[in-house]
């Protein structure tokens, strides 16, 4: 398997919490880690070096510091927002890796997996460039920006399986690139929605439990098939309860995230559990948002119990900060 990442400093200790959690659960299973850096200190690469080391595993590290100022040269207006530029490298790996991988499995920092990938790795493209899971809950005017109707799935870039082979011989990278350009460089959700947009019809639709946002906690199912009426064509009320209880990948893609001080997020424990693994064992919890965690989690837990009240907020939340 070819693990990929992309992480700057900040997130370093958060891509090492996800990389002892893949390999505690992958350990009959070849691993090749490669990390897409954007300054990582010579100290934390070393930290990450000698983690993956005692595991018996190869780590490889790729500095994109002057892709990323590149890529603001090549994107006229380029603009991510309330993300870091950092976000852009999964759309560069195809030039940035050895020709020899030719398949790899992309990772979002803010992820721990929780079960075997095997099968998941394994799986089949066919005609299909990338493997990912459906994100019903993405704001209505996003899916409308990139071109997609309600039949359509809208998919989370946090976890990808890419075939680089195809990617690369269908000059995807390019393709990319031209249609951020057309977009002026911003794009609510930056690369993912430009992935969206490029690969629609090319992605493989991929089970909730290996992308579980760990907001879904709170949702009802028939919640999420009211945002997405394709969501139930690929995911049944079964698989998203199990997926819910016991997924594969858990995703911090909210900001309730574990290593706030104060969060109350549901998968919290499994965070902790493989950051006492790493050299970060020792990192505090980040002080000063306890209020805005419990105004959060109220948030959350208001999804179950009263829907409209979260979609309220949501759409509050779009027109107020992201649409702007």
């Amino acid at each position: 398997m070819n693990i990929v990442y992309a992480s700057d400093d900040g997130y370093c200790q958060h891509m090492a919490v996800s990389i002892v959690s893949l390999i505690e659960h992958n350990r009959e299973e070849q691993l090749n880690f490669h990390i897409l850096s954007d300054a990582i200190s010579e100290d934390n690469k070393e930290k990450v070096r000698q983690m993956v080391k005692l595991y018996g595993r190869k780590v490889t590290f790729y500095p994109i510091e002057h892709l990323m100022k590149e890529l603001e040269d090549k994107i006229y207006g380029l603009d991510t927002g309330r993300f870091r530029i950092t976000t852009l490298a999964r759309l560069l790996m195809g030039s940035i890796l050895p020709d020899t991988v030719t398949k790899v499995l992309y990772l979002d920092c803010d992820t721990v997996v929780l079960r075997n990938l095997a099968a998941f790795y394994d799986l089949r493209l066919n005609d299909c460039i990338a493997a990912m899971a459906a994100e019903p809950t993405i704001y209505p005017e996003v899916r409308e920006l990139v071109g997609l109707t309600e039949e359509d799935n809208y998919y989370n870039a946090g976890v990808i399986l890419f075939n680089l082979s195809a990617w690369r011989l269908e000059n995807m990278e390019e393709n990319c690139l031209a249609y951020y350009n057309s977009m002026g460089g911003k794009l609510p959700f930056n690369d993912q929605d430009v992935l969206n947009y490029v690969l629609k019809d090319r992605i493989k639709r991929v089970g909730q439990t290996y992308d579980f946002i760990t907001n879904y906690y709170y949702f009802r199912y028939s919640t999420l098939v009211e945002k997405s009426s394709a969501y139930a064509s690929g995911e049944s009320r079964e698989s998203f309860h199990m997926a819910k209880h016991h997924p594969h990948i858990v995703h911090f893609a909210s900001d309730e995230r574990p290593w706030n001080r104060g969060n109350l997020n549901h998968y919290s424990r499994a965070y902790d559990k493989y950051l006492r693994l790493t050299p970060f064992a020792e990192a505090e919890k980040i002080k000063g948002k306890e209020g805005y965690m419990a105004a959060y989690h109220l948030m959350n837990v208001a999804t179950f119990i009263a829907p409209k009240l979260r979609q309220y907020i949501s759409d509050k939340y779009y027109n107020d900060k992201i649409k702007k």
